[in-house]
């Protein structure tokens, strides 16, 4: 089956970086790679608190370094524990 998906501009540009920094193949593989750790994860994103993993994101993006998938588990963890937090 093929799927194509047409996606935001914030969105092609992360598939864009990770494809020229080498990380992945092709944008395919980026995409693949990115649902495969939605479908790892299986988490009530209502639960995610979004702007935490984006700054996480863009932490490991400035450090250079590329994030295991344990370590992006633990991450999201921690974002899904202060999203639950009463404010």
């Amino acid at each position: 089956m093929t799927i194509t998906v047409v996606l935001k501009d914030e969105a092609a540009q992360i598939v864009e970086r990770q494809v020229s920094e080498g990380r992945y193949p092709d944008a395919e593989s980026a995409v693949a790679a990115a649902l495969t750790l939605l479908e790892d994860a299986k988490l009530d994103w209502s639960d995610v608190d979004v702007p935490a993993v984006q700054r996480m994101i863009a932490e490991a993006d400035a450090e250079g370094g590329e994030l295991t998938r344990d370590e992006v588990s633990r991450k999201l963890d921690r974002a899904i524990e202060a999203a639950r937090r009463p404010r």
